[in-house]
């Protein structure tokens, strides 16, 4: 079993189920149903945060190379110089 990182999603299915029949509620059957549940207890229980429709949509960035290192633009001018050559 691992013991490092974040709990899998089947692990959080197990908490989320486990909560839902602590606190007397059903397991939502579908996305709407979830939202439905989620937007209910966050009312309920009066967390600080803005409901999600009430929020602009951020758009995620793209990950690429520049995470892992830089723009290596230098590896990429050896790369063509290298195929001219080999022609």
């Amino acid at each position: 079993m691992r013991q490092e990182g974040k709990p899998t999603v089947r692990q959080v299915y197990a908490v989320a189920a486990a909560l839902c029949e602590r606190a007397g509620e059903e397991f939502p059957e579908t996305q709407e149903a979830a939202s439905e549940l989620i937007e209910r207890l966050r009312l309920e229980t009066g967390h600080p945060q803005p409901r999600l429709e009430d929020v602009p949509f951020r758009p995620h960035r793209r990950r690429g190379w520049g995470r892992r290192g830089g723009n290596d633009r230098g590896a990429s001018a050896t790369a063509a110089e290298l195929a001219r050559e080999m022609r």
